[in-house]
């Protein structure tokens, strides 16, 4: 996985560690691919952007966060990360879509100016944790008309296929292919739906969007990239996340809306540069056990990554998954002043109890009032939303080497400070 971090023995791991580590493949196929890996699909700046320029015709990459992250991050994967050819083909892509659509934002915002104007007024930003309740309230926000979502779709395709300016044929075709794209990941890695909700129309994170600007953890959760993630700490994100704002605007443009509810847990360690480009922000904390949300999220990002590299390594991955749920809670505790109103906590207990009273608390606290409609579409989904619902997600501390015990002492700056209680399951 790493080149400089061994895989461990077989007979050191869990057997459910043996699966990650151990594959069973068939890799006749990737073999014979391996041969053109390089040519076919190169992770070098150069190569990659000027790849995207012939695919569109068009030359400007638009400012700043562009050429030295992604300089940083070519040179990681290339030089510390072992890819198998899905693994490298899949970040040859990633990198690409990044660029070409870099390419058809700039050309459309010298085309229509107009489009940076236009208004983002208190964004509702849904931070927390994974398993913390975040998919479940920005969805259940979703159902009241007057707030902007980007369903999955759009964040997968941010641009119409061909010119954006012309008028797109009803249902939209992307849609289409994003249902396409979620049956595909649903046949490479069935357990996924047990492990998070993804529907093509209904929101998600705005990780894709992040990764325009370069100021998204997307590629530390794919690929690790040691030497990357050490330069994405010490980077300044504010202008990554002005280009983010560019993006929301141009959304609007597209298909209207102006207040936003959003959410990733990414936010949580960057809540400098969102404040300082969204100031009228609203942070909406939720809070459930940490210790639990590191192991499962260990088991998810390694189930996730599997077809990327020939070992996953479990432990490296829960390493990184303790490491990286440690700083974004350091992160939110140290930006966060006692009182301040641009905050509002959600215990997750709270939540399933109430859900309604808690949208109407997030709703005093930005001054928008819960009408009749919004609430009965929230009521509705509420009823409906746990039918068909897939099976629970299982996992376990030992197969990722986390000391539940040590965790949950490091971790208790957070729970004492925010009352979060432990998770009996745990």
């Amino acid at each position: 996985m790493l080149k400089h971090v061994p895989v461990p023995a077989p007979d050191s791991l869990t057997p459910r560690a043996r699966e990650f580590a151990y594959p069973q493949i068939d890799t006749a196929d990737e073999i014979v691919a391996g041969s053109e890996l390089e040519r076919r699909f190169p992770l070098d700046p150069q190569s990659l952007m000027q790849r995207a320029r012939e695919e569109t015709g068009l030359l400007d990459f638009g400012p700043d966060p562009f050429l030295e992250p992604l300089t940083a991050l070519c040179d990681s994967l290339s030089r510390e990360v072992d890819l198998n050819a899905g693994g490298r083909e899949n970040a040859y892509r990633r990198l690409m879509t990044i660029l070409v659509t870099r390419l058809r934002l700039e050309a459309l915002w010298r085309q229509r100016p107009e489009i940076l104007n236009l208004p983002v007024p208190k964004p509702i930003f849904v931070v927390g944790l994974p398993r913390s309740g975040t998919t479940f309230l920005q969805w259940l926000l979703a159902r009241d008309a007057s707030l902007r979502h980007a369903p999955f779709w759009e964040l997968l395709f941010p641009l119409p296929f061909g010119d954006p300016e012309a008028p797109v044929s009803q249902p939209d075709p992307r849609i289409a292919a994003a249902h396409a794209a979620l049956d595909r990941l649903h046949r490479i890695a069935p357990e996924m739906t047990k492990m998070h909700q993804l529907e093509a129309e209904e929101p998600e994170e705005e990780i894709a969007l992040l990764s325009l600007g370069f100021c998204s953890m997307a590629f530390e959760f794919s690929f690790a990239v040691p030497s990357y993630v050490d330069y994405y700490l010490r980077a300044d994100h504010t202008a990554g996340y002005a280009y983010f704002r560019r993006v929301l605007q141009t959304l609007q443009w597209l298909r209207g809306g102006e207040q936003w509810v959003l959410k990733a847990p990414m936010h949580m360690e960057n809540l400098k540069p969102l404040l300082a480009v969204f100031p009228d922000a609203l942070i909406v904390q939720t809070h459930r056990d940490p210790v639990t949300t590191t192991v499962s999220l260990a088991s998810l990002t390694c189930y996730g990554i599997r077809n990327y590299f020939d070992h996953p390594n479990p432990l490296l991955v829960g390493s990184n998954m303790v490491a990286i749920i440690e700083r974004l809670l350091r992160g939110i505790c140290d930006a966060r002043k006692a009182g301040d109103p641009r905050y509002v906590d959600v215990h997750f207990r709270d939540l399933t109890a109430d859900p309604i009273g808690t949208v109407r608390r997030i709703y005093a606290a930005c001054g928008k009032t819960l009408d009749a409609a919004a609430e009965t579409a929230m009521r509705d989904w509420i009823q409906t939303s746990q039918r068909g619902k897939p099976g629970g997600h299982t996992y376990s501390a030992e197969d990722f080497g986390i000391d539940m015990a040590q965790r949950r002492q490091a971790l208790s700056f957070y729970t004492e400070r925010f009352g979060v209680p432990e998770d009996r399951r745990a």
